[in-house]
């Protein structure tokens, strides 16, 4: 049985092998999501890391709860993923994140829908009292999308982030479990 969550823009599902192609193509610097996503790194990996644990969990499989969805357009275009850094040493909370690498459908709601639809999952799924993301203040749209989500503002490390010769603020949103089913009625 394949696993997929279903919204009006976006199916969240499992990784399959052809993904992988995907990754591959991805990964390029001169991206809009690696330019957002992280930039100040500076590691110069791209997504390598990303694409070679990708290929072990397609090796060892995965089951339920899952830490990472892949992101499909309705018309099955595959265009990005969704993952959570949960930890069982930290049962209750979790960083959450989204890259979404089609550069021409942001601003066009889809991040928003499977940024939601994740959040929804791991509050139904795992037993957790906060989800949260950090981002960087020079990446508005994903701030935008926090926001409109009902995630706030929780912490700014001033000057933390150094990209393209300049300093940016790191900035912390989150929202809890009773904020999140509230939205939600």
């Amino acid at each position: 049985m394949d696993f997929k969550i279903e919204g009006k823009l976006v199916i969240l599902r499992v990784l399959k092998p052809a993904d992988i192609a995907d990754y591959e193509r991805w990964n390029n610097p001169a991206s809009k999501a690696l330019q957002y996503d992280g930039p100040w790194y500076n590691d110069n990996l791209g997504l390598s890391k990303l694409i070679e644990g990708r290929k072990r969990r397609l090796s060892q499989g995965y089951a339920p709860p899952y830490h990472t969805l892949e992101i499909d357009t309705k018309e099955a275009r595959h265009i990005g993923w969704v993952s959570a850094y949960y930890s069982e040493r930290d049962p209750h909370a979790t960083e959450i994140g989204i890259s979404i690498q089609a550069d021409e459908l942001w601003g066009k709601g889809i991040g928003t829908e499977a940024f939601s639809l994740w959040t929804d999952y791991l509050f139904r799924e795992l037993n957790l009292t906060r989800i949260g993301f950090t981002t960087w203040q020079g990446n508005p749209a994903m701030l935008k999308v926090g926001a409109k989500l009902g995630f706030v503002e929780e912490a700014r490390i001033r000057k933390s982030c150094f990209v393209r010769g300049e300093f940016y603020d790191r900035v912390s949103m989150g929202i809890l479990r009773e904020e999140w089913e509230a939205r939600k009625k």
